[in-house]
């Protein structure tokens, strides 16, 4: 039969389209086949079919547990790890499935749960204890949990079936027990040590047959803040020390360490309304916490620190010296930061911003507490310049001679003495720069105060805590740390600071209302202003002595409460004419009490229902008393004073 080219052409064509329908045919049977496997596998739990029990039934949830928990484990995420392997245990018929119980070993000891994936490995032991990958699994485990012994037992088992891995078990097992036990000469080394440490023993339990005082705990207030505390500096070296071994053995695990320890300690941070979640939040830091600890006591087993003492003596010649160097250098650059730091803190000084300024000196004092008298052989001396720029920039703000004039002279003066009601100039002008976290300050002072023994740092630290007391109203302690910190000063021959201690001295009886005994504290504020050769101190002074005789003490005492304050408030700002008349209006108010004082109209009798027994109440004065020839001359003025209308006004009411 003929065919034309045009038909072949044409009955190609056809032949292609009929083979092109049959695979697409064929491509959609089998979506439509993987498509319904997936929706199988994925829907929700509402079309699950249910259990005889109850429970939803999925598609080979087993596979489907333990597949995601591998794969979890894979991305290291261990914990929904352990969580899908323990569902993939509780789905299978049995618990017998090895495979299952290796992934879930896996997973804790990768989690650091060894103490927890040795029980599993045991298990798993049961069930096959021919298996290699189960044994490996079991040497690993006993070794992380510091059996070592029973690890280098069970990895020569192994050994007699399979040489990898158990070969590398062995010899890290063998190097681990001789580095605990150490080498033939290792006691010889560690003598010396051992004999300090059974003297220090020794001490101890003398200590412990010591027949308790009868009177510790009296003196409760002054052991609140000791002094060159013994027992205190041991604490703080003892955690110096436990923070550096952490930092050796842990790494960048001594940081979350240490954060969850100080989040631990701090009470008020785990505090909340929900008490449970505070319980429980508490509870899994403890055992962090914990967890941390025997991670740690694990390491260090295995490396001991004696270790690196012998390293240290083994060093070459070139490796001392270049160590020395990198000593050398870096005490060098600890100068040069010391020098950087005081200078910023005396230019800060000379600018006068004093809240920065003393910002400065918190990061500068524990920046040089940090080192070591080592490493920073000038410690004490740049310490020393530290308190005197501390002591200078409170006596400079007393330089009234610098401005112009008298009635800015009188405010600056009263406000140094905090006897006027002014606002201006501001505390932080004058070197008061307010403490607003008291909590933490006061831990600051007692640290502080526990290991200081430097006569200029007590003057320093006792002048500070003093004005912070001053600032909470306990004038009696702050008394006592006033004349604490004038003897320390005195001790050490430092006249800046006796000045201090003596204007704060000043300050706390100003502040009592004792008249004699701030004019006695001024008086030897005078005397130590005259010793400096200072003529703008001699002259505050001086002005603080006619301020002391003309205050109103008697005045100041009735207004040691803030509504008494308000009201000073209130007279200052009237006008002259009206003084008297508010002035006598607050006298008369006085004998409400305070709390219901700004809250009772004049002339109204304030009435206490609850009050059951009859009594006389006293009432607020109606007016004050009057005086007939003030009114007669007010009301002559009245009959000739001018017009107040303006030009034009027509009142229309007046033609009503």
């Amino acid at each position: 039969m003929n065919v034309t080219p045009d038909e072949h052409i044409l009955q190609s064509s056809q032949c292609k389209n009929d083979l092109n329908l049959e695979y697409e045919g064929r491509m959609l049977l089998y979506g439509r086949y993987v498509l319904s496997f997936m929706w199988k596998m994925s829907r929700p739990v509402g079309m699950h079919k249910e259990k005889k029990d109850g429970g939803p039934e999925i598609f080979r949830e087993k596979i489907l547990y333990r597949e995601w928990a591998h794969r979890f484990t894979t991305i290291e995420k261990y914990t929904e790890a352990i969580t899908y392997f323990q569902k993939a245990i509780e789905s299978a018929v049995d618990d017998k499935d090895v495979r299952l119980l290796l992934g879930l070993c896996k997973a804790q000891f990768f989690f650091a749960r060894y103490i927890i994936a040795v029980k599993t490995a045991e298990k798993c032991m049961e069930l096959d204890p021919n298996n290699y990958k189960v044994q490996e699994l079991r040497v690993d485990t006993l070794y992380h949990i510091g059996e070592f012994c029973y690890s280098l037992i069970y990895a020569y088992e192994g050994l007699r079936k399979r040489r990898m891995p158990f070969e590398l078990c062995i010899y890290q097992a063998n190097e681990t027990i001789e580095t605990c036990v150490g080498e033939k000469d290792t006691l010889k080394r560690l003598l010396p040590w051992i004999k300090k440490l059974q003297e220090y023993r020794e001490v101890l339990i003398e200590k412990l047959a010591v027949e308790p005082d009868e009177f510790e705990g009296i003196d409760e207030d002054q052991s609140k803040f000791k002094v060159n505390d013994p027992v205190a500096k041991e604490e703080m070296y003892n955690a110096k020390i436990q923070c550096l071994l952490n930092k050796i053995y842990l790494g960048r695990v001594a940081i979350e360490k240490d954060f969850r320890q100080r989040l631990l300690e701090d009470k008020q941070t785990l505090e909340s309304p929900n008490k449970d979640s505070s319980k429980t939040l508490t509870i899994l830091l403890q055992e962090s916490i914990n967890r941390t600890k025997f991670r740690q006591n694990i390491i260090r087993m295995t490396s001991p620190m004696y270790l690196k003492l012998f390293a240290k003596t083994a060093r070459t010649i070139g490796h001392k010296m270049m160590i020395n160097n990198e000593k050398r250098i870096k005490r060098y650059n600890i100068i040069i930061l010391a020098d950087f730091l005081l200078r910023s803190l005396h230019a800060t000084r000379i600018k006068r911003e004093y809240n920065l300024f003393f910002r400065y000196v918190e990061r500068i004092k524990d920046k040089f507490d940090s080192y070591s008298s080592n490493m920073f052989p000038l410690k004490q001396k740049c310490l020393n310049t530290l308190y005197k720029m501390i002591a200078w920039a409170y006596i400079e703000t007393r330089d009234l001679m610098r401005l112009k004039d008298e009635e800015t002279k009188l405010r600056y003066l009263k406000r140094h003495l905090r006897v006027g009601t002014t606002k201006l100039p501001r505390e932080r002008d004058l070197a008061w720069v307010k403490i607003c976290t008291r909590k933490e300050s006061l831990k600051t002072f007692r640290r502080r105060l526990s290991v200081a023994s430097e006569p200029l740092e007590l003057a320093w630290l006792f002048h500070d805590f003093s004005k912070f007391l001053i600032e909470i109203f306990r004038f009696d302690l702050a008394r006592y740390y006033a004349k604490k910190a004038r003897d320390s000063a005195i001790e050490a021959n430092s006249e800046q600071w006796i000045l201090n201690a003596t204007h704060m001295t000043m300050l706390i009886e100003i502040c009592q209302n004792n008249r004699n005994e701030a004019k006695e504290a001024a008086a030897l504020a005078i005397a130590s202003a005259k010793k400096l050769s200072i003529d703008y101190l001699v002259d505050f002074y001086y002005r603080t002595l006619n301020i002391i005789d003309e205050v109103d003490f008697e005045r100041l005492m009735i207004t040691t409460d803030g509504i008494g304050t308000r009201q000073r408030l209130i007279l200052e700002l009237m006008p002259e004419e009206l003084k008297n008349d508010v002035d006598f209006l607050f006298r008369s108010m006085e004998v409400v009490p305070a709390k219901r004082r700004l809250s009772v109209m004049p002339g109204c009798k304030p009435i206490d229902r609850k009050f059951k027994l009859p009594c006389r109440r006293n009432t607020i004065l109606p007016c004050p008393p009057k005086d007939p020839e003030k009114r007669a001359t007010q009301a002559l003025l009245a009959q000739y004073a001018p017009l107040k209308e303006r030009p034009g006004f027509i009142d229309l009411e007046n033609y009503e």
